[in-house]
């Protein structure tokens, strides 16, 4: 295993903060999001029974809505075909939804994705060696 003088190095306090790090990139960058394109993927989704009229109620609401909302459309993005089940998400808005805008989506998930696995070793790694 790793010795102690390893654990007091600047390396380790390198990895053991980068998902502290990647965890505030995710924050912005969904902030980003929720702010620059949310409007634009509401629109997108205008067909859908669960998103009918969210375009209009935007404004109203603050940045924890607009985090909401944003998360609510990555969910049904990423995973269409519960909501598509439900009939709460159209099949043309699934299809027709702007590449560009899911491009963005995905980065998303992969920086989240990359996140979780991330800590989860750093969590090993500390639960083995100490």
């Amino acid at each position: 295993m790793m010795g102690q003088p390893f654990w007091s190095s600047w390396l380790a306090f390198g990895l053991l903060a980068c998902p502290i790090l990647l965890c505030a990139v995710s924050l912005a960058y969904s902030y980003y999001l929720s702010r620059r394109y949310l409007r634009e993927m509401l629109e997108a989704l205008q067909r859908s029974k669960y998103f009918y009229r969210w375009t209009e109620k935007l404004q109203y609401q603050g940045w924890f809505e607009h985090f909401l909302m944003s998360a609510s459309v990555r969910g049904m993005m990423f995973c269409p075909g519960p909501g598509l089940r439900k009939g709460l998400l159209s099949p043309e808005d699934v299809h027709n939804f702007p590449p560009r805008l899911k491009r963005l989506l995905t980065i998303q998930n992969r920086l989240d994705g990359i996140l979780f696995v991330w800590s989860a070793i750093m969590y090993a790694v500390l639960k083995l060696t100490g």
